[in-house]
């Protein structure tokens, strides 16, 4: 029940702060939050781009910033992967969710 309720939390703390931001800033400020959510739990930040709130922003906008999110978590998980294991053990992974994150960026930069 536990895990639920921080789930939920953070779901609507996200969602007001991207409706805020995507408001405010535009999508030059999504893409900023989604950069930094990254580093956090992603999947509250997906459902609410995807539910878009009551925000107007285009789909590749919201597509755009999931992939950043989505990068920004894998270059996270590389930093994770290289910090807690060996490098011998931890090359190959960490490099793989390197080039996932830059192939997320480039793609997003694409679509922006």
């Amino acid at each position: 029940m536990t895990a639920a309720l921080v789930f939920a939390a953070l779901f609507v703390v996200i969602s007001l702060a991207s409706t805020w931001v995507s408001t405010r800033f535009g999508a030059a400020g999504l893409y900023g939050l989604a950069a930094v959510v990254g580093a956090t739990d992603i999947d509250p930040f997906v459902l609410s781009v995807a539910s878009k709130g009551s925000t107007a922003f285009s789909n590749a906008t919201g597509a755009a910033a999931i992939l950043i999110a989505a990068s920004s978590n894998n270059a996270l998980k590389a930093i994770y992967a290289a910090g807690f294991a060996s490098f011998r053990a931890a090359a190959a992974p960490a490099g793989a969710l390197v080039i996932l994150a830059l192939a997320g960026c480039g793609i997003a930069w694409w679509m922006a």
